[in-house]
């Protein structure tokens, strides 16, 4: 299997951000990554900027269940802020595009749902 297992969840205002103590619960108690990933302006998905909470709000929400959230060390290159908790099993991490941009060192390229190759999420280019 791959590990460790990475759960992405787009948190929208209004619309699922009742669910993040769920997510962050579920990575407590197994041994996965929660990311929570800011809402980002894609091509026809009525971006707004009031349906994008951002990753520090996040955070600060979960601290309230979880005070002892901490920073863990990553990749350099790694897209993801990520926290553990003491007695947790899994983490939770923030894909901060919108209020953190980390296009300068980011290192990735994404295959898409369609098999198109990209090497940024923000930009229109694919290869097929």
């Amino acid at each position: 299997g791959y590990t460790p297992l990475k759960v992405n969840c787009v948190i929208m205002r209004g619309t699922n951000e009742d669910e993040i103590f769920d997510f962050a619960e579920m990575a407590m108690r197994k041994p996965i990554d929660v990311r929570f990933i800011e809402y980002m302006p894609f091509d026809d998905n009525g971006w707004s900027q009031g349906l994008m909470i951002p990753s520090s709000e996040l955070l600060l929400r979960l601290r309230t269940r979880w005070p002892m959230l901490a920073k863990v060390e990553t990749d350099a290159h790694d897209v993801a802020r990520t926290y553990a908790a003491p007695g947790g099993v899994g983490s939770v991490s923030f894909v901060s595009s919108m209020t953190e941009p980390f296009c300068g060192g980011c290192n990735r390229i994404r295959l898409t749902a369609d098999g198109a190759l990209k090497v940024c999420l923000f930009g229109a280019t694919e290869v097929s």
